[in-house]
């Protein structure tokens, strides 16, 4: 392997170090896209959440009412619910067991199901709009930037690597092989699973 390549190794090792962080927290992150803009939601580690998680991508045409809030009825998940006397804008919600709520602006005194909240609210007004739209959910591409790196045509001619095969590839066949040898890798959660892979690549290139 040359040095570029196994620079390109580290890297990538270390995003996965980094995705691994990502993955030891409690919660997960996703993406709300609706009238051309991009928001980030954390997502509650809960039965309802995850359920959540498990339906994405979502695109859901939800429907204006009262002026603070956009609604869908149609996707069924598990229900915890509490009263709640204030809600803010970005909060997103589960009204019943099939309702899900994006509020645009402040509420409360209903009963809900916290699915999770926008991380940042400005510009959700004016990008949801008065009426019905149409609002994507779908899981944070926390490793597009490895992707982007890995198959860029300048890294694989530095890398001396066959054409059409990707940094990404060479790291996957590195992890296939130690990952077969080990038994017990199935028995990892997501978190350790990442960092395992992180000091296999590590390994590959010290």
């Amino acid at each position: 392997m040359t040095a570029c390549a196994k620079n390109l190794v580290r890297h990538l090792a270390m995003s996965i170090l980094l995705s691994s962080a990502i993955v030891a927290h409690a919660d997960s992150f996703i993406v709300v896209s609706v009238g051309g803009k991009r928001f980030t939601a954390k997502i509650e580690n809960s039965e309802t959440g995850r359920a959540f998680m498990e339906k994405l991508p979502l695109t859901l045409s939800m429907t204006e009412l009262n002026g603070n809030e956009k609604y869908n009825y149609g996707v069924t998940l598990p229900t915890a619910s509490k009263y709640y006397s204030n809600i803010e804008a970005g909060d997103l919600m589960l009204y019943g067991s099939n309702c899900i709520v994006l509020f645009y602006g402040s509420a409360g005194g209903y009963s809900y199901t916290r699915i999770g909240k926008l991380t940042a609210k400005e510009g959700l007004a004016a990008a949801v709009g008065g009426g019905t739209v149409s609002v994507t959910f779908d899981k944070a591409k926390l490793a597009a930037e490895i992707k982007m790196v890995g198959n860029t045509p300048s890294v694989s001619a530095a890398t001396n690597r066959p054409e059409g095969t990707s940094i990404t590839t060479l790291a996957a066949q590195t992890l296939h092989a130690a990952e077969s040898e080990w038994k017990d890798y199935d028995t990892l959660n997501a978190a350790e699973k990442s960092k395992f892979r992180f000091f296999k690549l590590k390994a590959a290139v010290d």
